[in-house]
């Protein structure tokens, strides 16, 4: 049987900092009736007269606890369903409930959460494809393997199979109510080929050097109003974009264009640099008490005219740029999902699924840098969850999204989409692995598990070497001065190998060993780097990936590492092509480094 490594599917939850928020209200409108859960009980008390429940101080954490925590052995058994809304949040935190019925309560929760959610899109206003990728990152159905292993032990459980049995089928239920709520909210989203139409003409106009002359000298007139930083040109396009592609006609968009333009720049300001109206003048000075007066008539009489032209020149080039062709071809898009407010014209490509899994991606991090942590989709923009993805497009949409990124590199045409499994399967794998070189798929053809390739022997052996001229000893948690020593090492940073896979049990035993180390006292801080091999049995490679040490699995021989500490993107990788796992050396702060690179 051939060893395999999956990578997690972006946007599964791989776990619950807290118990989630439940309610008698939200079981039933979920029509789930869970004894179970509805019987659950902790022991919790309210310090004082306040209204916030808390845990006793013997059930807090030995770090970190609530301050207000009311002393040991006080308290009264509650139902947690009827409470949790008034329970502490950071109590919250440190709630235990047994492993069952804590999986369906928080399988409970993905049911309401997602019902929750198909109601949304289905009173949605707005339908553009910039919404419906954002509606798409909420699916359910990327949770699905989640609430599964959330559900597999109660469903094994005589007492709680029933239950647990219910919760699936309102699972699976809500899961079909938001595909056709996507499936719906999909439909009224704007034609494809139109709105690649609309973005192209946009660009069109918008790189035309008179219409920037033009909008550049109605900013300089009023430099000293509120709206002057705001380009002119840009809000012409965008109000025009919006109309159009939404099927309204060219009158109706060139009139939202100018109260958009209005609403932007008419409101009050007034014009600072008469120099700035180049000739020939369109109104007369007549009738005017003083000039700036007729400056201000001037300027509103430009940036309506501005206006009419930039829709006239706009619907010109619609006329021009009406896509077609039936041809495909595979596109690479990094930062996926396109849910920030700078990937409005990329978003129509949301409506094609990708093609295998998404990898990881440094894209989200050059964003960052470059324009900072915050969009208006409410959230950070996601460096750390930022992935690729390779799509099979129309080649007019492919040829629209490279035009339309204002990135270079982040979009890249490639192959065209022949129909043949295998010949397509490989274009997509090379355009995948140019972005991040660890891919499942390369360690299908890997033969027997456990085997390394000389390339891989050759890395364990200088490795081992390192180890043993640096440590006489593995790391044995039964030897409490060594464990002891162990801790100290890896606590004053000092960079070496860890553990080197071998052939004989007992390297299974010090990898055990190292990670009851790595989960002890220094657990969270201690940042490790796993050497491996990558790529084709054809073409193999090393890399180095950095991050956090989850954990081995001997009956399958694999190792699980988390890429730079996340839980978004874990991997479980054959032991063979594991080389060994050491502390790297120089900056240890987290994105101090590269998240993965070429082993020199």
């Amino acid at each position: 049987m051939c060893a395999q490594a999956t990578i997690a599917e972006g946007f599964i939850v791989t776990g619950y900092a807290q118990v989630p928020d439940l309610s008698r209200r939200d079981l039933e409108q979920a029509s789930l009736a869970v004894a179970c859960v509805e019987a659950a009980e902790v022991l919790l008390a309210r310090q004082g007269a306040g209204k916030k429940w808390h845990l006793p101080a013997d059930r807090q954490p030995r770090y970190g606890g609530c301050r207000y925590a009311p002393s040991a052995g006080e308290g009264q058994k509650v139902r947690l369903l009827d409470v949790i809304g008034s329970v502490c949040l950071q109590c919250r935190n440190a709630i235990t409930l047994p492993a069952l019925v804590a999986g369906l309560w928080s399988a409970c929760g993905e049911v309401v959460k997602a019902g929750r959610q198909a109601g949304v899109w289905a009173q949605a206003a707005s339908h553009t494809w910039l919404d419906f990728a954002r509606a798409q990152v909420h699916f359910a159905g990327y949770r699905d393997a989640a609430v599964k292993k959330l559900l597999s032990g109660p469903l094994e459980d005589e007492q709680f199979a029933g239950q647990a049995r219910s919760v699936l089928g309102a699972w699976e239920s809500v899961m079909d109510r938001q595909r056709t709520a996507l499936s719906a909210f999909r439909a009224q989203c704007p034609d494809a080929v139109l709105a690649v139409a609309v973005g192209t003409a946009c660009d069109e106009v918008l790189s035309d050097r008179g219409i920037e002359r033009t909008a550049e000298g109605l900013a300089q007139a009023v430099r000293g109003g509120w709206g002057w930083n705001v380009p002119p040109d840009r809000v012409v396009c965008r109000a025009w974009s919006d109309s159009r592609v939404q099927g309204v006609a060219a009158d109706v968009a060139g009139q939202a264009a100018v109260a958009a333009l209005e609403s932007a720049w008419g409101h009050g300001v007034r014009v600072t640099d008469v120099s700035a109206l180049e000739p020939p003048m369109l109104t007369s000075g007549e009738g005017y008490s003083t000039p700036a007066a007729w400056a201000d008539a001037e300027f509103r009489e430009r940036w309506n005219a501005f206006a009419r032209t930039c829709c006239a020149r706009l619907e010109g080039a619609l006329e021009r740029v009406r896509p077609g062709g039936e041809e495909r071809v595979l596109l690479l898009v990094e930062g996926w999902p396109l849910v920030a407010s700078a990937d409005r014209d990329l978003a129509f490509l949301a409506q094609w699924d990708p093609e295998g899994p998404a990898v990881p991606t440094d894209f989200g991090l050059r964003r960052y840098e470059e324009y900072g942590s915050h969009d208006d989709f409410g959230r950070h923009s996601g460096y750390e969850t930022s992935s690729a993805v390779v799509l099979a497009v129309p080649a007019w949409a492919a040829q629209r999204a490279q035009e339309g990124s204002r990135h270079a590199g982040r979009i890249r045409v490639g192959s065209r989409v022949t129909g043949e499994k295998s010949v397509d399967r490989r274009a997509r794998m090379d355009l995948l692995r140019a972005v991040f070189p660890v891919l499942a798929e390369d360690f299908e053809a890997d033969p027997a598990r456990g085997r390394a390739s000389e390339l891989v022997r050759s890395g364990r052996d200088h490795a081992r070497s390192q180890l043993q001229a640096r440590r006489p000893f593995q790391p044995d948690g039964r030897d409490v001065e060594q464990g002891a020593d162990w801790l100290e090492y890896l606590a004053v940073n000092r960079p070496g190998v860890l553990w080197v896979p071998g052939e004989d049990e007992a390297s299974w035993v010090a990898a055990a060993n190292l990670l009851n180390v790595l989960r002890g006292t220094f657990g969270s801080i201690v940042p490790v780097a796993l050497l491996l091999e990558t790529g084709p049995c054809s073409s193999a490679g090393l890399h180095i990936l950095h991050g956090r040490l989850v954990g081995v699995d001997r009956d399958r021989e694999l190792v699980v590492f988390a890429l730079d500490g996340s839980d978004h993107w874990v991997f479980e990788i054959p032991v063979g092509r594991v080389v060994a796992v050491y502390r790297p050396g120089g900056p240890m702060g987290r994105h101090e480094r590269p998240r993965w690179q070429a082993a020199g």
